[in-house]
């Protein structure tokens, strides 16, 4: 995307492809309930990884804020001053943190999301392909 009063050339993350479950839109708006943060940058391939296993309906609800300062809406100062230095970095609204790319139910269970029944890992499974975890720097 370019800056029309900059003439600036950002880069715009690419969305999600794969439908949501329905639990992973419950899980997503309970991260926005709680004013939960993934921050990442539009050339991580292990934040974009996190971005599909959510799907294109729940992503919708997931406060992202882009650390890249070549990224589209860059927050690069927000980044640098919440300590952020590799990506995905989790901030959840009970106040833990946590950096790489997680399962969603990782990301449920370290949130503190609670639902009538058991978040169930095996619906996500084989979803999206492994990177093998870890995150960019």
């Amino acid at each position: 995307v370019k800056d029309e009063k900059s003439g600036e050339t950002f880069m715009v993350p690419a969305k999600a492809k794969r439908t949501s479950t329905d639990q992973a839109v419950e899980l997503a708006k309970y991260l926005q309930s709680t004013k939960a943060v993934m921050y990442g940058a539009f050339w991580c391939p292990h934040c974009q990884r996190q971005k599909e296993l959510f799907g294109k309906e729940a992503w919708k609800y997931i406060t992202y804020v882009e650390c890249s300062p070549k990224g589209y809406k860059s927050q690069y100062a927000t980044c640098l001053s919440n300590g952020i230095d590799g990506y995905p970095s989790w901030k959840f609204g009970n106040g833990k943190s946590q950096g790489g790319e997680m399962e969603l139910i990782d990301i449920a269970t370290t949130s503190g999301f609670k639902k009538k029944f058991a978040f169930d890992g095996s619906l996500e499974e084989g979803q999206v392909p492994s990177l093998g975890g870890g995150g960019c720097k």
